[in-house]
């Protein structure tokens, strides 16, 4: 609390001492040209923060249709898996059963006319 006091004080007297500064034409002219070119700045800079906030809504809305549609594979995935395992051929649907199944009694039958 002390030093803020002192602060004060000595923020004071130095401003009593050292009293109006007078500016010149050509200084007035100056600092309201900053002043111009700072609040065009500070316009540009608003336009371009307020593109960046819609490029930040598009961006989330996308980000949420990838998420959906991430989901939607997954699901595809998930039901093709089980479509594999109902398409899934069974054992009695092999070639190489049919073909045993098909070649034995043509032999057998060929066995038995030759014992006649």
């Amino acid at each position: 609390m002390m030093k803020l006091q002192s602060f004060l004080k000595i923020l004071l007297l130095s401003s009593i001492a050292v009293g109006q500064v007078t500016l010149s034409k050509d200084q007035v002219r100056n600092i309201a040209n900053k002043i111009d070119s700072l609040q065009t700045l500070d316009s540009l800079n608003n336009s371009i923060i307020s593109d960046f906030r819609d490029k930040v809504r598009t961006d989330s809305v996308v980000v949420a249709e990838l998420d959906y549609q991430i989901k939607t594979h997954e699901e595809t995935i998930k039901l093709l898996g089980k479509k594999v395992i109902l398409v899934r051929p069974k054992w009695y649907e092999n070639k190489y059963v049919w073909a045993v199944m098909g070649s034995a009694p043509a032999y057998y039958i060929g066995y038995i006319i030759g014992k006649l």
